[in-house]
């Protein structure tokens, strides 16, 4: 889940240009002044204001990627499953045609231009060089953290003197701030601002809803929950995620809680979110995410969340538009086979269907919440690349976060 840029960047520190900066500063740590601190104050307040404006337009580009990688894999899954072999510039017309576009690259340095756009506008306003206010602003989020190595002696006091400013500035709180030692307080980004929320929420939900693991999900009863743990094979991040259905509200739609933990050698970031969705007029699969409150890391009350009305509507079964046919499934039933996770042993019937690369795989059970207990995409090598199992369930799952159901 770890895909955005690094919010405390390892950058190369070069000498500021700027005049306040005395000359002989050294390579290693910057020598601030008021004056300085009061431009950053100024630089970092117009990108805040100018990355809550573009915040929809970052979560529509990545919900356009996203959608149309997946139409990629589609296709090709389907070419392969045809025995299809079209040559290069062929292929390039025909998924042009079936998705849009041929590639996603234009797509992505739409995303990249989008973000790097409140970067740029915040140096113009402090009178930085980009590459200074980016410097500046990093070395100042870790120093929040308690990295003390980025700042001179003078500059550290300088600091320490608008800690309470900067805290508040950059959203991080005294408990997340280190008080002293050289560690960070939290892991992935030093500040969740609006735009790292909603990209993390965005891969939450790509991990929930179009990887494919639910395809053959069944209704959870009200105050049912389950856990899981995913791990994938390009980099061997191991992730916990948490679904409880928290029950109906009387207009009909469904309040579904979800919490990631990512657990590292210093403790563990969690992110709980609860997220109201309404079913989409015409297609039972599709629901409309219509509200959501969270508590994300550095934030001691859990806090409403801004819904784009652009990026709303997920297909609950999956990548795919609809289940199979029960032909396809006897099909591709390998056999019952006994599975055994951290949330017990089942008796569970594996089910799997090739794709371009690999096979996906079920394991499906009707002893569990929800029908399933173990996904995995695998790739022809018999490697798997990715893997999300039932590791808990269980019942009187109620909210957290102060919903109240009408």
């Amino acid at each position: 889940m770890r895909t955005a840029r690094h919010l405390i960047a390892a950058l190369a520190v070069t000498a500021f240009l700027f005049p306040a900066v005395a000359a002989a500063q050294s390579d290693r740590a910057l020598d601030i002044t008021e004056s300085i601190l009061d431009r950053f104050f100024t630089a970092h307040a117009k990108e805040k204001s100018e990355g809550e404006a573009t915040t929809t337009q970052v979560a529509d580009a990545e919900a356009r990627i996203a959608k149309f990688e997946q139409c990629k894999r589609d296709f090709e899954a389907a070419g392969s499953a045809t025995g299809s072999r079209l040559g290069g510039l062929a292929a390039r017309i025909a998924i042009k045609a079936k998705c849009g576009a041929s590639d996603s690259e234009g797509m992505r340095k739409e995303r990249e231009r989008l973000m790097n756009g409140p970067e740029s506008a915040a140096a113009a306003a402090g009178g930085f060089a980009l590459p200074e206010y980016r410097t500046l602003r990093d070395r100042i989020r870790g120093w929040l953290g308690g990295d003390r190595s980025g700042f001179t002696t003078a500059g550290l006091a300088v600091l320490r003197a608008r800690e309470s400013q900067l805290r508040s500035a950059l959203g991080v709180s005294a408990a997340v701030a280190g008080g002293g030692g050289g560690g960070r307080g939290m892991r992935g980004p030093a500040v969740w601002g609006t735009d790292f929320a909603w990209l993390w929420i965005s891969q939450l939900f790509a991990v929930q809803y179009l990887s494919g693991a639910t395809m053959f999900e069944k209704d959870y009863a009200p105050g049912d929950w389950t856990r899981w743990r995913i791990t994938t094979d390009e980099d061997g991040d191991v992730q916990e995620t948490e679904r409880a259905f928290i029950g109906r509200p009387t207009d009909g739609g469904e309040w579904w809680r979800m919490r990631t933990i990512t657990k590292h050698d210093d403790g563990a970031d969690t992110v709980t979110l609860e997220a109201l969705f309404k079913p989409e007029t015409g297609n039972e699969y599709l629901q409309r995410l219509v509200r959501m409150r969270a508590k994300l890391p550095g934030n001691p009350e859990p806090q409403e969340m801004i819904v784009p009305q652009q990026w709303t509507t997920w297909n609950m079964m999956g990548a795919f538009t609809g289940k199979p046919t029960p032909e396809s499934i006897e099909g591709a039933t390998v056999g019952t086979e006994s599975v055994t996770t951290p949330a017990g042993t089942f008796s569970a019937k594996h089910v799997r269907f090739g794709q371009g690369g690999g096979t996906l795989d079920w394991w499906l059970s009707d002893a569990t919440t929800g029908g399933w207990i173990k996904f995995s995409a695998i790739d022809n090598d018999k490697k798997p690349q990715y893997t999300m199992e039932l590791i808990g369930k269980g019942t009187g799952a109620k909210s957290e976060l102060g919903v109240v159901m009408r």
